[in-house]
């Protein structure tokens, strides 16, 4: 898994909003609306995340691994360590850091 990581493939199941293909995460045009909209919804509402979560049919924890996932910005995850993906990001680095400086403002973690 150490290999597929360094080589900027993901180490695990495929993010909502990607499809596996060939071993490569392919957005899926019809769940990275869904996504780009929960990104972009959240930062413009203040709705508990409780709330949140129900306007959305996620679980709290489902949300926050959405939110925090940085697949979502063409990067993947490994043991800590962040580098960038072979696959192209379905939200831009701008809108996906507002989203964690909102988190973190809410003390969400």
């Amino acid at each position: 898994m150490e290999e597929k990581f360094k080589q900027g493939n993901v180490t695990s199941r495929a993010a909502l909003g990607y499809t596996l293909q060939d071993k490569s995460l392919v957005p899926n045009e019809e769940k990275k609306l869904f996504i780009q909209k929960l990104f972009l919804d959240f930062l413009e509402t203040n709705l508990s995340l409780n709330k949140f979560s129900k306007k959305y049919n996620l679980s709290i924890n489902g949300l926050k691994k959405i939110l925090r996932n940085f697949t979502y910005i063409g990067k993947v995850k490994f043991k800590g360590e962040i580098i960038q993906g072979k696959h192209s990001g379905i939200i831009s680095p701008e809108i996906f850091n507002k989203v964690q400086a909102k988190l973190e403002a809410l003390g969400i973690k």
